[in-house]
């Protein structure tokens, strides 16, 4: 009785750690998340709170400007993504595998998910030169205060 018990036991813990592991599988990690996730939480830290920053109107419209644009370059880019790999997978599954094409399908794909991080990147960039150095140390002390 003792025995199952402890295996049962076992097996919930290894369940429960190996979903935690599946969850976390394919993100690009910088320490605190993944990095689209992380520049849509700064461009709702800002919007939230405009007012603490001093932000005008017109500021504010540019950040949600950025944040959506962002936004549909990534679906975008996923979506390229997505289809080049149910390209790859179509061609894989043929008689005759022409190895040149599968390489420029694979070439291109990683080509994409460059230019996605570049794109992140960029727009990170962006949304930092939209404040001014007060208003970027002011969002520094609004990082410090929600992280506790």
């Amino acid at each position: 009785m003792c025995k199952r018990f402890f295996v049962i036991a076992l097996l919930v813990c290894f369940t429960f750690l190996a979903t935690q592991v599946y969850a976390e599988h394919g993100k690009m990690k910088d320490g605190h998340g993944d990095m689209d996730g992380k520049f849509y939480k700064k461009a709702m830290l800002i919007i939230e709170n405009q007012e603490e920053l001093g932000l005008s109107d017109a500021e504010v419209k540019k950040v949600m400007d950025l944040k959506m644009a962002t936004k549909k370059d990534l679906i975008a880019k996923k979506a390229e993504i997505d289809l080049l790999a149910v390209d790859i997978k179509a061609v894989l599954w043929a008689d005759e595998i022409d190895v040149t094409s599968v390489n420029a399908l694979i070439d291109r794909k990683y080509e994409i998910k460059k230019e996605k991080a570049k794109s992140l990147v960029a727009a990170c960039v962006a949304l930092k030169g939209m404040l001014t150095p007060e208003q970027q140390k002011a969002l520094k002390g609004l990082c410090k205060k929600g992280k506790r």
